[in-house]
């Protein structure tokens, strides 16, 4: 749970995802929403995260398992999901990428015929960044700071990398259906990356 209303904190983070700001721009935006809903110091240090180097480490993950471990055709729907795993002793937060194929009226599609196991993790500095000033102390932000911020940046993220590489992402399918969020919470239906480019979602839930 967060201290704002969630479903206009969401609303705002599908309007900033579907727009054509920048990523960093975006991410602003969302710290900018959140602050002022909920002001703290820590909003300052998370204002200077540096997404470019982080987009390019990404973007060399992504097409890295597409090189290595294509999915094949049938698998039009992606999954990247944010998840807090423990990497030397201390919790983060990061992106895992799994895939199936899409059904829209099949809430349940992720889970049939997966692909991914074994991909391996994005290791997000930004996500990182996020997860240790939102609970790096006792009167941190919290869930207030990586919920948003966390899925912003990674619907963002992945937005940004389907317009810059997305025949690498399509492969041989017919379309890939984006999507971005919490393994055990909310998600953001991004759109299809199809040959013509990336298609926004009409729908926060499915494609269409």
């Amino acid at each position: 749970m967060t201290s704002y209303n969630a479903g206009e904190l969401f609303a705002e983070i599908e309007r900033v995802v579907k727009s054509e700001l920048p990523v960093e721009e975006g991410l602003l935006r969302i710290i900018q929403y959140c602050a002022t809903a909920h002001p703290h110091p820590n909003w300052a240090a998370l204002r200077t995260l540096n997404a470019a180097g982080d987009l390019r480490q990404l973007q060399q993950w992504l097409e890295t398992i597409m090189r290595t471990m294509p999915p094949p055709a049938p698998i039009t729907g992606l999954w990247f999901g944010l998840f807090n795993p423990t990497m030397e002793d201390r919790v983060t937060a990061d992106l895992h990428l799994i895939g199936a194929p899409y059904d829209a009226m099949d809430s349940q599609w992720l889970f049939r015929q997966r692909w991914g196991k074994g991909t391996p993790y994005a290791s997000s500095t930004v996500l990182d960044s996020i997860y240790q000033v939102a609970y790096g102390n006792e009167d941190g932000l919290g869930n207030d700071a990586e919920y948003p911020l966390a899925l912003a940046y990674a619907a963002l993220a992945v937005r940004h990398l389907a317009q810059l590489i997305g025949p690498t992402i399509l492969g041989d399918a017919a379309q890939r259906v984006l999507h971005v969020g919490f393994d055990s919470g909310d998600f953001l239906c991004i759109g299809a990356i199809r040959k013509n480019g990336l298609v926004f979602s009409r729908s926060s839930a499915v494609m269409a």
